[in-house]
């Protein structure tokens, strides 16, 4: 009987369905960052200032409205390494220097909206310094920099990175961080 216990919490990891790792979900061979805001107000109220704030982002392109809120592209999203306490010594190039790209979907519900982003892909600028003098142009995608190689598991040594990355996007799409309340009073 233990020998049988053994072996299924053994087979267990293999036939899991998905990685998942802080905001970032692994499925169907796909790298996909979700999160779901709270707000407080009507749902009119709220695709209104979903759409204040994708107009506001230099970064949000190519916007259409669906059915069920927003879709669109990410270009030219860059992360603010320095607002988050990282510095250009103990942070990867591909944070500091990068450019992003992907897509996005905004789905708005009653006291909520979630965005996904999916199809993360970098460009590296080549910025020479005392550090990194020969420093190349690397692109790629995201979840091939964060996966093992041949397995549908993070590594270990990307998570504090993948973390950073996910506390920028999640600030990027709040409207509460950039917008304060209507009503402001002197």
């Amino acid at each position: 009987m233990r020998h049988i216990a053994n072996c299924i919490l053994f087979l267990v990891p293999l036939f899991s369905p998905a990685q998942k790792f802080d905001l970032f979900d692994l499925a169907n061979n796909e790298l996909v960052w979700r999160y779901t805001y709270e707000y407080e107000g009507s749902k009119d109220s709220l695709r209104k200032e979903v759409v204040s704030m994708l107009k506001s982002k230099i970064f949000t392109q190519q916007v259409v409205r669906n059915e069920l809120g927003y879709s669109g592209e990410i270009k030219h999203y860059q992360v603010d390494c320095k607002h988050y306490g990282r510095s250009y010594s103990n942070t990867p190039l591909i944070y500091w220097n990068g450019e992003w790209s992907g897509k996005f979907v905004v789905e708005i519900r009653d006291n909520r909206y979630r965005v996904t982003i999916y199809g993360l892909y970098f460009e590296n600028k080549a910025k020479p310094s005392a550090r990194y003098p020969n420093t190349n142009i690397r692109k790629g995608f995201y979840r091939n920099e964060v996966l093992s190689k041949g397995k549908q598991d993070f590594k270990k040594n990307v998570m504090p990175d993948m973390a950073l990355m996910s506390l920028s996007l999640r600030d990027a799409f709040d409207i509460n961080k950039y917008y304060p309340p209507a009503s402001v009073e002197w």
